[in-house]
């Protein structure tokens, strides 16, 4: 797998690197800060963007949380739902091996997206990630931020949902500079 430096990734969108550089910024003693010092309310025009993510094994990784504007966009809530389930066949084991990567590692994350629909209509959206560290100093949380939604066709979420997702483009990204 091949890691960029932080300072070298094109974040395509301006929020996207809003919320890179809040990462970035957050206190710590270590490469990677703890859960408690992510203040939403400090990025709070991208809240609706926002995805906290529990990574508990390479096959479960659940949502912890999920800003509205995810919600909209897949069609339903899915906040307790495995994120792998979004992803079929040798696609879900190429999203478990990197969003695994991003916390054994640790490393962060930059990916552009691609969802289909039941109804075979397609979205892309552009990702980024980074890891936390929980209240006993694990790393096993990863919040993201997903931005520039673009649709192909008009698809109405809640009677289309996202069926699966494909990661069309990774990068990972090196923490310690």
């Amino acid at each position: 797998m091949a890691y960029e430096k932080f300072d070298n990734i094109d974040w395509v969108t301006p929020d996207v690197k809003e919320f890179a550089y809040y990462w970035r910024s957050l206190d710590r003693d270590r490469v990677i800060p703890r859960r408690q010092s992510f203040d939403p309310g400090r990025i709070s025009p991208l809240l609706h963007g926002i995805a906290i993510y529990e990574v508990r094994s390479r096959d479960e990784i659940l949502y912890r949380l999920a800003g509205t504007k995810l919600v909209d966009r897949i069609g339903m809530e899915v906040t307790g739902k495995n994120f792998l389930d979004f992803f079929e066949g040798e696609r879900r084991a190429k999203a478990a091996d990197a969003m695994y990567e991003c916390v054994s590692r640790p490393c962060g994350m930059f990916s552009r997206l691609t969802g289909v629909s039941y109804k075979g209509r397609v979205e892309t959206s552009v990702a980024a990630g980074f890891p936390l560290l929980d209240q006993d100093d694990t790393c096993n949380r990863l919040v993201f931020y997903s931005s520039g939604f673009d649709e192909d066709s008009f698809r109405v979420p809640e009677e289309d949902r996202i069926k699966s997702l494909e990661a069309e483009q990774t990068i990972f990204i090196q923490l310690d500079n």
